[in-house]
């Protein structure tokens, strides 16, 4: 039995022994059965409504029984996140029977379901244009700075900087690719098809140095923004970008663009 199974199997058996929690499920590549050797272990608890505060205050008491537990933290509440010896990560997300029909019953496994509730199916939606265009400005207004951080000789910035955009061309592809069922950023290889994989191994490296970092940032930027244009065609921010390779032509000895 691996690690993984043998802390499901723990976690049910403490989980039954409560009467607040209703439910278990796997979340994650543990609930669509692509789970690895190297897979966390995500779940959903159910709980009655008027336990959810109760059962939230308490989670750090029951997690302190799965001991070493080398790391405990609230995400965005109602998320915890463990890291587990050997380093197993565990993330739980606690919720009402509301929060049911955001979960996509063909994405998840039962472990238990006592009132015999079931998740949703939501239909796939693909790429939606309001957050392409968030992503785009975002990332338009990043490659903007550049001028500002170089003119700054803030070169550690700048890396910063061009890792970001790199990062956010990774998650547009995502997303174009899956949709509003973004799955983990550490299974690219399943997502994304191998010639945009090998586009993004191909990004120059980024260096605290001048040169590294305009490279990557409009290599990044020859990637990204022909996606946006795919994805929101009229509605993308055509005066944005083209105010944005202005700026960036004032300052650097960049091509493109407009």
């Amino acid at each position: 039995m691996t690690p993984q199974q043998q802390l499901v199997e723990r976690v049910r058996d403490d989980l039954l022994a409560d009467g607040r929690v209703r439910g278990l499920w796997l979340t994650g590549s543990l609930g669509t059965g692509t789970d690895d050797a190297f897979s966390d272990v995500d779940m959903f608890v159910l709980v009655r409504d008027d336990d959810l505060p109760g059962f939230l205050d308490g989670w750090p008491r029951l997690a302190d029984r799965y001991r070493p537990l080398l790391a405990r933290r609230l995400g965005p509440a109602p998320v915890f996140n463990h890291v587990l010896a050997g380093w197993l990560r565990w993330d739980v997300v606690v919720g009402g029977p509301g929060d049911l029909a955001n979960m996509d019953r063909t994405q998840v496994t039962e472990v238990f379901n006592h009132d015999g509730l079931t998740p949703s199916s939501p239909s796939h939606r693909g790429a939606d244009p309001d957050v392409v265009r968030e992503m785009t400005e975002e990332f338009l207004r990043v490659l903007g700075l550049l001028p500002v951080v170089l003119g700054r000789d803030e070169l550690v910035t700048a890396a910063s900087g061009a890792g970001l955009l790199r990062q956010m061309l990774t998650t547009l592809l995502r997303y174009r690719a899956e949709g509003d069922r973004l799955s983990g950023a550490l299974h690219l290889r399943r997502v994304l098809p191998p010639g945009e994989l090998a586009a993004l191994a191909a990004l120059p490296p980024v260096y605290a140095e001048r040169g590294s970092v305009v490279r990557l940032h409009l290599a990044c930027a020859g990637m990204f923004l022909p996606v946006a244009r795919e994805l929101l065609g009229e509605a993308y921010p055509f005066a944005l970008e083209a105010a944005c390779w202005a700026h960036l032509r004032v300052h650097l000895p960049v091509e493109g663009g407009g």
